[in-house]
């Protein structure tokens, strides 16, 4: 009887490592499937993203913008960007919520790419480079857009003012920007 008993005793304690055994072979299992889904993504977005480069049909959502002091503040990337669609360019801030020159709460700047620079490094990061004609004169962008879409730009003028945008660059069509009313 007391055979009996620990036999059946060390058989149920024994279940729950065999059980365990299994659930983490198939955690690796469902980790690993899901490491190979994010990189088949991750290439396909690269691809999209080249895509938009190449055509020059692009927009920087914004997330965040910063001034030249690094002060950060969260936006809404609907109205905060910087659009190019071939040679035309436009950038936006606002808030949104009050009435600006733009009609929504801020500037909109509208006008003609030119020196339009496109590198790329080994690590598939590309450098941007273009100039705003615009109406009052020009305005220098620089744009970092790595492999997954998330973009860092900085838009400075003729004098020392400098303005940053951080967020994700989508193909023109996939936008969902706002375009306020262009003043300048």
């Amino acid at each position: 009887m007391r055979k009996l008993l620990f036999v059946l005793l060390v058989a149920l304690l024994s279940f729950p490592v065999m059980a365990q055994k299994m659930t983490k072979e198939e955690k690796k299992a469902a980790k690993a499937e899901k490491k190979e889904l994010q990189e088949k993504a991750d290439a396909e977005r690269a691809i999209v993203i080249k895509n938009s480069i190449d055509a020059k049909q692009f927009v920087l959502e914004a997330l965040f913008l910063s001034d030249k002091r690094g002060e950060r503040v969260v936006v809404d990337p609907i109205f905060n960007f910087i659009g190019l669609d071939g040679d035309k360019a436009a950038f936006q801030f606002s808030n949104g919520t009050t009435v600006g020159y733009n009609g929504v709460g801020g500037v909109t700047v509208e006008g003609n790419v030119t020196n339009y620079e496109v590198s790329v490094n080994k690590k598939g990061v590309y450098s941007i480079d273009f100039r705003i004609s615009a109406s009052f004169g020009s305005i220098f962008v620089s744009m970092n857009v790595f492999p997954t879409g998330q973009t860092e730009a900085t838009i400075s003028g003729s004098d020392s003012s400098k303005l940053k945008y951080s967020g994700n660059l989508l193909p023109l069509a996939e936008s969902r920007i706002f375009k306020g009313s262009s003043i300048l």
